[in-house]
């Protein structure tokens, strides 16, 4: 695993968490649940929850473009590896000199 596919996957996971959390202690203040202790606004505390969620739900996705770019990366360099390996045996083959009768 790369780079780009390590950080896409901790990202992502750690975001899709954040989001779960976020959505329920919104729905939490919401509600004016009163195992939340709390001075102030619930409801603008609700309204931030909410917001920050939606931040989350944006570096979700950009998690799945870096996901999506490291498995394009790993395609390709298997491919330039097999081409590179396939040019090898083309030039062993031109190598070998066929003696005349």
């Amino acid at each position: 695993m790369g780079c780009l596919e390590d950080c896409g996957q901790c990202c992502g996971l750690l975001s899709f968490v954040g989001i779960i959390f976020l959505l329920c202690l919104g729905a939490a203040l919401d509600a004016g649940s009163t195992s939340i202790n709390m001075k102030g606004d619930k409801s603008a505390a609700a309204t931030s929850c909410y917001i920050a969620a939606a931040i989350y739900i944006v570096f979700l996705g950009l998690s799945g473009i870096c996901l999506y770019k490291a498995k394009k990366n790993k395609e390709l360099e298997e491919a330039a590896a097999a081409a590179k390996l396939k040019q090898e045996e083309q030039e062993e083959n031109q190598d070998v000199k066929l003696p005349n009768e």
